[in-house]
């Protein structure tokens, strides 16, 4: 379970981290992982051997629900930079593991070298995805830990990431990523979806059994 954790997180914050406005220089992915605008949409995921995923997804500015359907049963991922939280839930079984969202973040870039990810982005056109007219991007990023990504996002007007595809290297590894958004809405999202229930049972989180040293 908490390998799935860190490989889902791993592959959402590399599609994340694309999904914001253009700066004239590259920008970190600590200043990327907030879009503005308050949206709900279907959602997938699609990463060759590191599995793909397909569900739901609500987010605010600071906060974003991502739900879907496991071999192991229904989950639910937890962002929360407002209060610098990441929490993985188990409905079925009322389950959930929690960290802080930087720790997360430097457990994505150990299994997927996205940690320190800078940006670059080029305008490549116009496209319409799922509906909804786009300004298409070639991207570019590269990360402290020598990971690399290349690929081309699209956008709307307002800002939101309807489709994001790539390619992954680290390490010596090269993975196809692709996202993208379903049936998207614009709405005023509900502050409960991103609050965690109080009757669910909390599970350690043990960092030195995953083979991760955290800094301190």
């Amino acid at each position: 379970m908490f390998r799935s954790f860190i490989r889902l997180f791993a592959i959402a914050a590399v599609t994340l981290v694309t999904a914001f406005p253009a700066w004239a220089t590259p920008v970190s992915v600590a200043d990327l992982l907030d879009a503005k605008t308050n949206f709900a949409a279907d959602f997938y995921l699609l990463s060759g051997s590191k599995g793909d995923y397909r569900g739901s997804v609500v987010h605010a500015p600071g906060r974003e629900r991502r739900e879907f359907d496991t071999a192991t049963g229904h989950q639910a991922l937890l962002l929360r930079r407002d209060i610098d939280e990441a929490t993985m839930l188990w409905p079925e079984r009322k389950w959930f593991v929690t960290t802080s969202f930087t720790s997360a973040a430097a457990m994505a870039g150990l299994t997927g070298g996205i940690e320190g990810v800078m940006l670059d982005r080029k305008a490549a056109g116009k496209e319409t995805i799922s509906g909804e007219p786009c300004a298409r991007y070639d991207v570019n990023g590269t990360s402290d830990q020598g990971g690399e990504f290349h690929g081309r996002m699209w956008m709307t007007r307002d800002g939101i990431l309807m489709k994001a595809a790539g390619t992954l290297n680290f390490q010596g590894r090269e993975t196809k990523v692709e996202t993208g958004l379903l049936n998207l809405q614009r709405i005023t999202a509900d502050p409960t979806a991103f609050v965690l229930p109080s009757d669910y049972k909390g599970l350690p989180l043990d960092f030195t059994k995953l083979g991760i040293k955290m800094p301190h």
